[in-house]
C-alpha cells in the first residue's frame, strides 16, 4: 500500500497562517449582502470600464473597484469611492496598489 509523504519541516521559511496575505483580509466585507447590492447598483449605473473611457475604449466592466483601498483609509461603503473596471484595468490598478 503506498504512504503519502510527510511535509518536510524548514526552519529558515517561517510558517504562515492560513489565509495570512493580502489578498484575504476583507474577505468577510467582500462577502456581505451590502457590499453586493452596492456592486450591483454601481455595475447597473456604469456598466464601461472608467478607464477604458478615458481613452476612447468601450469595454464592459466586470469589477468594481475602490478607489481609495479600504486598508489605506477609504470609506468601503461609499458609491463615490468606487469605479467599474474591466478586468485587465483592475488587475494593472491593483498591481499598482501593491
Amino acid at each position: 500500500m503506498p504512504t503519502i509523504k510527510k511535509r518536510t519541516k524548514r526552519p529558515w521559511i517561517p510558517e504562515k497562517k492560513p489565509h495570512e496575505g493580502y489578498r484575504h483580509h476583507n474577505t468577510k466585507f467582500y462577502q456581505s449582502t451590502a457590499w453586493r447590492k452596492l456592486r450591483e447598483e454601481k455595475l447597473r449605473k456604469n456598466p464601461i470600464c472608467e478607464q477604458c473611457i478615458r481613452i476612447g475604449l468601450i469595454i464592459p466592466a466586470q469589477v468594481v473597484d475602490h478607489i481609495v483601498p479600504i486598508n489605506k483609509g477609504g470609506a468601503a461603503l461609499d458609491i463615490d469611492n468606487l469605479q467599474s473596471l474591466c478586468n485587465p484595468c483592475h488587475n494593472r490598478k491593483s498591481a499598482m496598489d501593491k
